[in-house]
């Protein structure tokens, strides 16, 4: 049997080239573990929808990206979509209050990116004891189309939003800057050339 005795050294101790392979040897320790969970929280606590699961994948392959699912659209968007149209004040007052909207959306596919969620939204008549004549109700339910397109559209814009989100958390957590960080608060010993004992 035989003794070696190895000098160990802080971080901060290090050379600038061994601290180069320290930094490029632990490149993802902040990064091995959920650490998209605040990213997450804060988009649940945001976001107009009713959330109920997200899904990423990332960032350097064809069909990443990030989507949600949910079970409810707010009563906002049909109002936003409603203020939108070229129509009199009367009419959208008719559309707001005779219109009722629901929606979901699942996940569908193999990827995770806007484009991969199947979206049932409703647009129907609110109260079915009107006696609208025929025109006029395929006036209203002529919108429904586009408020479908409404939803989808802010839905994927979300989607890019929380994706560019991810994509900057994950940056700034793998940067040279934030992995030297980590490996000086948490007081890690290397050998000289960088590598962690």
């Amino acid at each position: 049997m035989r003794t070696i005795n190895v000098d160990l050294f802080s971080f901060e101790e290090l050379s600038e080239e061994a601290k180069t392979v320290a930094i490029d040897a632990n490149r993802y320790i902040n990064v091995d573990h959920a650490w998209y969970e605040f990213i997450y929280e804060d988009f649940e606590e945001n976001c107009i929808f009713g959330v109920d699961n997200i899904y990423f994948s990332g960032f350097w392959s064809q069909g990443d990206g990030a989507m949600f699912e949910y079970s409810s659209i707010p009563d906002s968007l049909k109002k936003d979509f409603i203020e939108s149209l070229y129509l009199s004040p009367m009419r959208k007052n008719w559309l707001l209050n005779n219109i009722c909207t629901s929606g979901r959306g699942k996940h569908s596919g193999h990827y995770y990116h806007e484009k991969c969620c199947g979206h049932n939204i409703y647009w129907k008549i609110n109260n079915g004891d009107l006696n609208w004549d025929t025109n006029f109700y395929q006036w209203m339910e002529s919108f429904a189309g586009d408020f479908e397109q409404y939803v989808i559209d802010k839905y994927e814009e979300l989607c890019r939003d929380l994706y560019r989100q991810l994509n900057e958390g994950y940056d700034h957590l793998t940067s040279d800057e934030v992995v030297a960080e980590t490996l000086i608060c948490n007081e890690y010993e290397f050998i000289e050339n960088g590598e962690m004992q």
